[in-house]
């Protein structure tokens, strides 16, 4: 498989600790190595940081809200 188009695809085809050989003219370049521990990181709560920043001060608002201000009248 070519890993100049497909790089996504190579990358989840990897178990852990798997390797995989770059090559240019048929010469190794380059390898991949998965890792072996293949847990996602925690995404980010970034309302509690805001809120340990801000106190009480910060109110927030919901992505959604946050697009519709950005996008504007259509």
């Amino acid at each position: 498989m070519r890993a100049q188009h497909n790089l996504s695809e190579v990358l989840r085809s990897l178990g852990p600790g798997e390797r995989v050989a770059i090559t240019r003219n048929k010469k190794v370049v380059a390898e991949l190595v998965a890792t072996h521990d293949q847990s996602r990181p925690p995404f980010p709560n970034f309302a509690a940081r805001a809120r340990a920043t801000w106190s009480d001060g910060w109110q927030g608002s919901s992505t959604d809200s946050l697009l519709e201000e950005s996008r504007g009248e259509r």
